[in-house]
């Protein structure tokens, strides 16, 4: 074989490794988008397939449900988490942190503390360094926090090949995992919004005048505070962040306080 026949031997050869890789890639699509449709008691009203063909992700913002879905080897494994299970979302580019946003509230701090205990070898591996920069871009992943101990970190990759940033597949890769990390981002705000109307702030201590009489404390809310409350209840209800079940028992709470 000589020089040239080598050199269109190799080329060959790189062109039928990249079709091979192309139909693999679109198959793992096709069997994810199945899964989304197997998911009981899940509709997909948006969604989103990783470009190397590894993972997705789906919303049912009617049950406030995400679907999370990896590919393992030729095996789909996925997973489903309410909204409240959210505790952080960053878009990395080139392995560099463009934009983050986590739960900021103190039962969301208390689940990302208890995620980084449980899953220590996984949030380490997640430290990177400032972007700088550059004409080009090689990948650009989401990364999401869920609370969940065992696999905290789920990543879904826009892009995975080296890219001009003023190119259109530069752009539009972008601008998804903008997208998803400005929807997961609301979807954490709200749930920091749901902590803080649930947290009993209100409820203060009445201590008996008479220390000789020995009498159970009695929780009391300040005047106005149980209207204020329910008020806000009857919102979260309204946004959907929590059922008719959940605010009648809660309702039923302040009441009993009073």
């Amino acid at each position: 074989m000589g020089f040239f026949d080598l050199i269109i031997f190799v080329a060959i050869a790189g062109i039928l490794a990249g079709v091979v890789q192309v139909i693999a890639v679109s198959n793992n699509k096709k069997k994810m988008k199945r899964q989304f449709t197997m998911v009981r008691d899940f509709k997909v009203t948006q969604e989103a397939l990783g470009s190397d063909g590894l993972t997705g992700i789906a919303i049912d913002e009617r049950r406030r449900k995400i679907c999370l879905i990896k590919m393992r080897g030729e095996k789909v494994s996925r997973k489903i988490i309410g909204y409240k299970d959210l505790l952080s979302s960053e878009i990395f580019e080139d392995n560099a942190t463009i934009t983050k946003t986590s739960r900021s509230s103190q039962l969301g701090g208390a689940l990302i503390g208890g995620v980084m205990l449980g899953g220590v070898g996984a949030i380490i591996g997640g430290v990177t360094g400032k972007k700088t920069s550059k004409a080009k871009t090689k990948r650009i992943d989401l990364r999401i926090v869920k609370n969940d101990t065992s696999e905290p970190i789920f990543e879904i990759n826009f892009l995975n090949i080296e890219s001009d940033q003023g190119s259109a597949l530069y752009q539009q890769a972008m601008s998804q995992a903008r997208h998803w990390h400005s929807l997961v981002s609301v979807l954490i705000r709200k749930a920091d919004e749901q902590d803080e109307m649930l947290a009993p702030s209100d409820i203060v201590q009445d201590i008996p005048e008479t220390p000789a009489v020995v009498t159970p404390q009695k929780q009391i809310q300040k005047p106005g505070s149980v209207a204020d409350e329910i008020r806000k209840l009857a919102q979260l209800n309204k946004e959907g962040l929590i059922t008719d079940d959940e605010l009648m028992a809660q309702k039923q709470k302040l009441l009993n306080l009073n």
